[in-house]
């Protein structure tokens, strides 16, 4: 995990165009097993556009947050995970789940390296910081959302503008500077 990490960044992949809901496909199946063992019932939205990316790269992130929402579940209630999209405000993706939730408290430290909120969860905490890292690679930002225990989390995240199509923003020029 740590090694992968360390690359985030350093190895890129050539962008591609791709269809989201392909990404989301690609992820799926590779979680498939963890997600029939515990019964979870997964949504993916019809909305979804094609997005210029490092096709692997944005499979993982698809991936550790999938893992994550099947990992927390809550036994009295079937799981259930949704993946979507928001074009406002900012274009968003989401992983939505019914689970545990997060205590506000911590909604930032979860994406710190090896930051676990439940010791005995499988894993390694370095899943989110994975996310978090190529996300930003990306030019985009992931947060999560959560009312609080028991109550779910979403997880969302944007993508820069060279991911839509789109010239990235540059800073406007500075008085005496000539363009």
């Amino acid at each position: 995990d740590l090694l992968e990490l360390s690359r985030v960044g350093r190895i890129v992949n050539p962008a591609e165009d791709a269809p989201f809901a392909d990404l989301v496909k690609e992820a799926l199946e590779l979680v498939q097993g963890q997600l029939s063992a515990r019964g979870v019932e997964v949504v993916v939205g019809s909305d979804l556009p094609t997005v210029r990316v490092d096709r692997r790269r944005m499979v993982e992130v698809l991936q550790n947050l999938l893992e994550n929402a099947s990992k927390f579940t809550v036994p009295e209630r079937p799981p259930r995970i949704e993946v979507g999209f928001v074009k406002d405000p900012g274009r968003a993706f989401f992983v939505r789940d019914n689970g545990q939730g997060i205590d506000p408290v911590y909604r930032e430290r979860i994406f710190n390296i090896f930051e676990k909120l439940d010791p005995k969860a499988e894993g390694s905490g370095v899943g989110l910081s994975l996310v978090l890292r190529i996300v930003e690679a990306h030019g985009g930002r992931v947060w999560a959302e959560s009312p609080g225990i028991g109550a779910g989390a979403t997880f969302f995240f944007t993508l820069g503008p060279e991911c839509w199509g789109e010239e990235p923003s540059r800073p406007a020029a500075g008085r005496g500077s000539s363009v």
